[in-house]
Formats: C-alpha cells, structure tokens, sequence
C-alpha cells in the first residue's frame, strides 16, 4: 500500500499528521493578531493540555499520529537540504537586509535540526538574533518585535496540505500570513523517505490559492471541492486537470 492512501472522509483513520501549538501561539502579540489572523490570544498551556488529550484519544484507538515538526526534521537528513531549507526560508520570509539575512542564517544553522524547525515556526524575535539592529529604513519605521513572523495558524494542518487518494495537493494558501506554512510540506514531500515518492497533485507556488477545508474525499474515484473566498475556480480546474493527467482510471 503507498504511504499516502487517503480515499474517503469516514474510513478507517490510520495515520494523521498534526502540530502541537507551541511558542507560535505565545509569540502572538495584540496588534498584530489581525495580521496573524487571529481575534485573541490563544492559553498555550491549556492549547497543548487539550491538543495532547486529542491525540491521545487517537492514539488509544489505534491511530498513528505524526508531528510536523518531526516529519520535517526527518526530511532534513543531510547538510545540502538543511542549507537549502534555511536559504529558502529566509527569502520567503522577507528579510531583505544582507547582514540580517547572513545573522539569522549564522543563528538558525547553529541549532540542531528539530529546534530550528521550531524556532522556524515560532517566529524569530529581534532580541534573540545576537546584537540585532535596525538597518533599513522599514526597520526603523515599522515597530514590530519579530525578524520572522509566528506560523500560528500551523496546528490546522489540513489546510496546507491535502491527502487525496495516493498523493498530496500542496496548497497556495490565500492569505499571506499563511504561504510560508507549505515550506515543510514541500521539503516533507521531496525529501522525506518514505513520502518523497507520493504523486503532488497542486503546487504551493501556483498563481491560485486553494486550501484543504475545502476539499472532500469522497470516494476511491471522487472528490469535491468547494469555491470559497480561500479557494479559487481556476485553482480547482488546475487541480482536476493534474488529477486526471495522474490518476488514469478516472479518464
């Protein structure tokens, strides 16, 4: 069986991937919570009290439940990727200045893999990255505590990615607060051992969000997607057009 084997919504729940909320959460700060997509601030401690009850509910049912955080630092096996990893992050997360981008490289390559996915995914503040300063002009203007924004949005993990039938739909996410979340869907799936090899029916860098709350399994030879304010038409043509290029017995 391929390790990607998703052909409905109420079968047998095997496996599951999921991200326990952590310093994301805390690194929210009051005015920036709309931008981060948020109305308030989340109890971290009670968020991962009942965030580990869920997957021990899961667990007890027989489920296999597998942390992003880990996946990703499985993926990141060799120097080669985890250098690729940091440049690509750091580009996409819009840290424009040289020196800055050569110190936030110096700080996050110095980490061990798993807490450099973490501290990736918390946001970077300026105070941790060592004898930061304000060097451009938006620096100057733009008062705000982080080098990287949190990804506080990432424990929905079916929204950037989407198992369908043997593959994945690497979504373009439709707010920009939340693109950077398919990093380590792309590194999962190009690198992973045992999921680099799974068909991407969507592309994060396509021209037309879709996400995965909007997307159904219906059964071994259907789907349904719904057109929502976060999910394009277009997008969803370019997805069944790739499905049916991939999936032969649907033609």
């Amino acid at each position: 069986m391929d390790p990607i084997h998703v052909y409905s919504e109420i079968g047998k729940l095997k496996r599951v991937l999921v991200h326990t909320p952590g310093l994301e959460i805390e690194n929210l700060t009051p005015k920036w919570l709309k931008d981060l997509l948020f109305d308030d601030i989340p109890w971290l401690e009670k968020a991962q009290e009942e965030h580990d009850y869920f997957k021990n509910v899961l667990r007890n049912h027989g489920v296999d439940v597998v942390e992003l955080s880990d996946l990703v630092t499985e993926a990141i096996a060799t120097d080669s990727i985890r250098i690729e990893f940091l440049k690509q992050f750091i580009d996409e997360s819009l840290v424009s200045h040289p020196v800055t981008k050569k110190k936030l490289y110096d700080y996050l390559s110095h980490l061990d893999t798993k807490t450099m996915i973490l501290k990736t995914m918390a946001g970077i503040p300026k105070e941790d990255l060592p004898s930061y300063k304000k060097r451009s002009l938006m620096d100057h203007i733009r008062d705000y505590p982080f080098i990287t924004d949190p990804m506080p949005n990432l424990y929905f993990t079916r929204d950037p990615f989407s198992h369908i039938f043997n593959g994945v739909s690497l979504n373009r996410m439709y707010k920009r607060a939340r693109r950077r979340e398919t990093i380590y869907g792309e590194f999962i799936y190009r690198h992973h051992p045992i999921y680099k090899r799974q068909p991407r029916f969507y592309e994060r860098f396509e021209t037309h969000p879709i996400e995965g709350g909007d997307i159904l399994v219906l059964s071994e030879r259907v789907i349904a997607v719904g057109i929502s304010e976060r999910t394009d038409p277009d997008a969803i043509e370019n997805l069944a057009k790739t499905l049916l290029s991939l999936q032969p017995a649907f033609r």
